[in-house]
């Protein structure tokens, strides 16, 4: 995350239809296949859609003075922040 990187709102609503899973392109983007190999994270199993019925992350934030969003499953988004954050959940 840059120093111009406000979070804004995280919400965890329950999604009304099948939506793609912002996480599953952010770890495509953000780590190498060789990182993902070394955590023994599989391509294949990283969740690509949340389910309609399913709880999942809302958030919005602003970077460099521009708005975002990103809908997130809980897998993915405990894989970001393990490994690419580098956070240690208890």
């Amino acid at each position: 995350m840059t120093k111009d990187f406000e979070l804004l709102k995280r919400t965890y609503p329950v999604s009304q239809f099948d939506r793609r899973c912002d996480g599953y392109d952010y770890i495509l983007k953000y780590t190498t296949q060789e990182e993902r190999k070394k955590w023994n994270i599989d391509e294949k199993k990283i969740q690509q859609i949340i389910k309609k019925g399913e709880i999942y992350i809302y958030q919005v934030a602003k970077e460099n003075k521009e708005f975002k969003t990103m809908c997130l499953c809980f897998s993915n988004y405990s894989i970001i922040r393990k490994y690419i954050f580098e956070y240690e959940d208890e």
